[in-house]
């Protein structure tokens, strides 16, 4: 199983990497995409944390994945809605039955860019105005709809990640990791 997780300037860690932990335990090759300029990311916030991803968005082959990520943060998640590349590759994934899982301000990819019309999405509060125009918003954790998963935010970036890996991964995985992380 293949996943990207997309990284622009302003994204929120947690979000970023609860969904990369729990998803390299369970076995997935998960690997981490700048969109931006080089492959050095700056967190959001005050905090500005500076990652390196492991590769450039020019670089990828996205149809051998299985599943791309849009984390939240700002601005990042306004910088991958607003970037041409991801935007495509999110409708990629759309019209080829593929996973797209995004959390917090992220699923507003799919509101600016009038994708996954009357979809059932959850995200941030403070992005619910956005995402009840074109969708209708669930107030929730986590929700799936179809193979659309989002979730509100980084409070709840660890039940993300569970539920991504729940699509991919038997019970038996998941409990597995799921002790090794002292959840269960």
């Amino acid at each position: 199983m293949k996943t990207y997780v997309f990284l622009a300037d302003g994204f929120e860690p947690l979000e970023v990497f609860a969904p990369v932990d729990v998803l390299k335990r369970c076995g997935a090759e998960v690997i981490m995409v700048s969109a931006g300029k080089d492959l050095f990311v700056a967190s959001s916030g005050s905090q500005k944390n500076i990652i390196k991803a492991d590769v450039m968005l020019s670089d990828i082959d996205y149809k051998a994945a299985d599943l791309v990520i849009i984390p939240g943060g700002y601005p990042g998640y306004v910088n991958l809605r607003e970037n041409k590349e991801v935007v495509d590759i999110v409708k990629y994934f759309l019209d080829n039955d593929k996973y797209v899982a995004s959390i917090c301000g992220g699923p507003t990819i799919f509101s600016y860019n009038n994708l996954a019309n009357g979809t059932k999405l959850t995200g941030h509060s403070a992005v619910k105005e956005e995402l009840s125009k074109n969708h209708i918003y669930v107030d929730v954790p986590t929700h799936i709809d179809g193979k659309i998963i989002t979730g509100v935010g980084a409070g709840q970036a660890i039940n993300f990640a569970f539920k991504i890996a729940e699509q991919f991964f038997d019970k038996e995985k998941i409990e597995e990791v799921k002790k090794g992380m002292e959840i269960i």
